[in-house]
């Protein structure tokens, strides 16, 4: 579920940021860096600071709201 609407959500706003699917169990260390302690969560960076992050599967707009706020910061 949230794959499908991270891979929408990087598609409208292509050219504005970057999508990536971490996989815990393989980088725990990137896991642990960042206190990932459940899944899903989407984090949102802006110039490699972490700005909002988001846990458990929301509606679409949580995310695009979550992703105007970062835009516009």
């Amino acid at each position: 579920m949230v794959h499908r609407v991270i891979d929408e959500l990087a598609a409208e706003y292509a050219g504005k940021l970057n999508c990536f699917v971490l996989n815990t169990d393989n980088d725990l260390k990137i896991a642990e860096e960042y206190e990932i302690k459940a899944v899903p969560v989407v984090l949102l960076f802006k110039k490699g600071k972490k700005c909002e992050s988001v846990v458990g599967t929301m509606p679409k707009e949580f995310y695009v709201a979550a992703i105007d706020r970062v835009l516009k910061s």
